[in-house]
Parts: structure tokens; C-alpha cells; sequence
């Protein structure tokens, strides 16, 4: 079986006799961008860029299709930040629009909405908070942080893009991957502090006043990551259940952070 894996970048630090990498950009892809001939395409980049550019997939041989999505199409899709809500609309019209072509070609699709995922290090969730922790030895959370989570791991998705492939019964459906623990916001990042081997001083802030200041954060920064309405989220419970992926294809997600030396170093 050869694998073909497509990047805006070279991967040479992935080396394998079985994969090669194609450097191309899925934005501007074209007939004449050299894609391989293949019969199953697993799609991670963002969602939106799939269906400009199924259609060159599918006339390349591609019968099988398993995309990520992400429960923020849920989740984001009534908050306040317009950039949020914009990513939660564009989420939920490239399914749409996925579901649609593949129905048209007789291509068989799979969704996966999985839900905070980390893992090696090369995220931008669990890494970023344990970044900030590392660096300051403390973090700050809004109110009592009491909303629970799911993070999922990076290799329980990549686990159930295998076990799909040639299952019948998860063909044209979309299912949510969650993390296999339920925890709070809070506990969450005690488990982070534990894992760093470090002591735990999470400080408290009114949600208003955390509001306030990731506000200031955004206009400062110029970045959009700095949303106010993460404030309302850290107390809101944001949890899925994966019980029909573990009833379609047996997933069977791992709990929180069991190997923190090897999700929390990112050199």
C-alpha cells in the first residue's frame, strides 16, 4: 500500500519508504497540481478547503473519503465573536457541501467532529497552556471553570481513520470523536500542572473581568484567539458523546494526558 501525503511544506522529518510527500497547496490546487491516483482520501487540513477541490480527488480515483470537521461547528455556532460564528457557519456548509458531491459521485463519506484535540506536543490547546505554565508557573482561569471537557488525543483519530475505511456501516455519517475522560475546565489544568511536575496555582478571575482582559489581549495582539467569549466557555460544559463511533467501529478513546512527558514536550 502506498500513502501519499499532501502539505503546504516538506516532511522530510517523517521519513518513510512507504509515504511520499507531495508539496502542495490546497487553497490553490489545480488539474495540473500532480495529485496521485488514490482510492481513499483522509482530509485534516480545514474542512472548507474540501470541496473546491473534491471533485480533482475524486476524478484522480478516489472512492473513499474520511474528513475532519470539529464540534465547533456546534458549539461556536451561537457565540457572541464573529470570527467564532464565521468558523462554525464555514464548518457547517463545507459538510454540507461534502455531503452533497459525494452523494452526487457515489463516494463514500465519512465526518468526524472530534472534540479538543492534543497530542506530542504539536497542538495549539494543551500545548499552548502548558507553554504559558511552564513559562510562568501559574495559570489563570475564569470563575470557577467548572465546564466539562473531552480532550482527544491525536492517535485515537488517527486509530479510527483506519478502522473506518473499509466499514460499511460508517459510510455517509458523521460521528463525534470525543476524549475517553470527562473532566472540568480546572481540573483540566491541574492534570496539565501534575504532568509538568509542577505545583498547581491556578488564580481566579470574574468571568467579566477575564472578559475585560482577553478583550485587551485581542486588540494588543491582533490576534483572534483572544476571543471574550473563551471566558464563558471555560464554564460551560462543551462534552459529545462517541458512543455510536464505539457501537459503528469499536472507538475506544484514551483518558487525559496518560503519557505527559511525551504530549507536553514539544522541542
Amino acid at each position: 500500500m502506498n500513502i501519499y501525503a499532501i502539505s503546504r511544506y516538506t516532511q522530510s522529518q517523517f521519513p518513510s519508504a512507504r509515504i511520499r510527500w507531495i508539496k502542495s497547496d490546497l487553497d490553490g490546487v489545480s488539474a495540473t497540481s500532480g495529485l496521485p491516483n488514490a482510492d481513499v482520501l483522509v482530509h485534516a487540513a480545514p474542512l472548507w478547503l474540501l470541496p473546491k477541490n473534491l471533485q480533482l480527488f475524486i476524478r484522480s480515483g478516489v472512492t473513499r473519503v474520511i474528513a475532519f470537521s470539529s464540534t465547533s461547528a456546534e458549539t461556536k455556532s451561537d457565540t457572541r465573536d464573529h470570527k467564532e460564528r464565521a468558523i462554525a457557519d464555514r464548518l457547517q456548509r463545507a459538510e454540507k457541501e461534502c455531503r452533497s458531491l459525494c452523494r452526487e459521485h457515489d463516494v463514500g463519506l465519512t465526518v468526524f467532529r472530534p472534540t479538543l484535540i492534543y497530542g506530542f506536543g504539536r497542538d495549539r490547546n494543551i500545548t499552548t497552556i502548558a507553554h504559558f505554565i511552564r513559562r510562568f508557573g501559574f495559570f489563570v482561569v475564569a470563575g470557577e471553570a467548572k465546564g466539562k471537557r473531552q480532550p482527544v488525543h491525536a492517535m485515537d483519530l488517527v486509530a479510527s481513520c483506519v478502522s473506518v475505511i473499509d466499514n460499511a456501516t460508517s459510510m455517509n455519517r458523521t460521528y463525534n470523536l470525543s476524549g475517553g475522560e470527562v473532566l472540568t475546565y480546572q481540573a483540566m489544568i491541574g492534570r496539565i500542572f501534575e504532568g509538568l511536575d509542577k505545583p498547581s496555582h491556578i488564580v481566579h478571575l470574574p468571568v467579566k473581568l477575564y472578559r475585560v482582559a482577553l478583550r485587551c489581549m485581542s486588540v494588543l495582539k491582533g490576534r483572534s484567539s483572544y476571543s471574550p467569549d473563551i471566558a464563558d466557555r471555560m464554564n460551560r460544559d462543551l462534552c459529545f458523546s462517541h458512543q455510536q463511533a464505539t457501537l459503528d467501529f469499536g472507538y475506544r478513546p484514551a483518558k487525559f494526558l496518560i503519557d505527559p512527558d511525551r504530549d507536553l514536550n514539544s522541542n
